[in-house]
């Protein structure tokens, strides 16, 4: 392939990701990683499950956190580890779904934990209420699953491919500001704690809030919300409103 054809394959590859619509805030980040070999590859293979399998979330979906947020605005991450792969729940922030009548057995005992641990009175009726965290990410929160994509029905089928951004990002968000809150559910995402030596004054970790976690009890009590903002009044960083989802 000719250095044009290539070079305009892969203005293809940005746009047909949407990549063109990212916040502005985000452009150094991605012009970093664009020149590096890795990037334009992990399209092309993304581009080739989504083409050849059912994937999640949909291609537009696949980097919406990144125009949902301003780097600016996060002050906390928490990571989830690849999408729903049932059809048509994921939709790019992780943890969260805009599929109607319907709540992911993780998302409930988040729900869960977050009505125990705020005192949240009104009983939760899951078929009333949404699934969509975007109001989260929009005080704040910074959602983010560790893998972006995944084949329908075959949970960390793309895990691979994934695992180079992901790492810079990380790496990016830690050096952008040292004094992030960071959420780590789950083994998977203790393991990115310590590849990236995140400080535990800065850091809150548990079990995955899955039910099939055997040590589900330990999410369960461990009051992250709360704690949160505990740690971000200690910053002198504006709380978040948790329960701005059940408005």
């Amino acid at each position: 392939m000719h250095a044009k054809e290539y070079k305009e394959k892969n203005i293809n590859l940005w746009k047909e990701f949407y990549l063109d619509k990212i916040d502005s805030s985000w452009q150094s980040f991605f012009q970093i990683e664009r020149e590096k070999k890795y990037f334009f590859i992990l399209l092309e293979e993304v581009e080739n499950e989504y083409k050849n399998f059912s994937c999640w979330p949909l291609k537009n979906n696949i980097f919406r956190l990144f125009r949902e947020i301003s780097l600016e605005r996060i002050k906390v991450i928490i990571l989830g580890q690849d999408p729903y792969h049932q059809k048509e729940i994921a939709d790019g922030i992780a943890f969260s779904t805009q599929k109607k009548n319907y709540i992911p057995p993780s998302l409930k005992n988040i729900f869960f934990e977050l009505k125990k641990d705020t005192n949240f009175s009104p009983l939760i009726k899951f078929k009333t209420i949404s699934g969509n965290l975007l109001p989260w990410v929009k005080e704040g929160v910074f959602l983010i699953n560790t893998i972006l994509t995944v084949r329908e029905n075959s949970p960390l089928s793309h895990e691979d491919i994934w695992k180079e951004f992901t790492f810079s990002l990380f790496k990016y968000l830690k050096e952008y500001d040292g004094k992030l809150i960071w959420v780590f559910w789950g083994n998977k995402a203790k393991n990115i704690k310590k590849i990236h030596s995140i400080k535990d004054e800065y850091s809150l970790s548990s079990s995955h809030p899955s039910p099939f976690n055997n040590k589900l009890g330990n999410f369960l009590n461990s009051k992250p919300f709360s704690n949160i903002n505990k740690m971000l009044e200690k910053l002198k960083r504006k709380k978040i409103n948790w329960l701005i989802i059940f408005n």
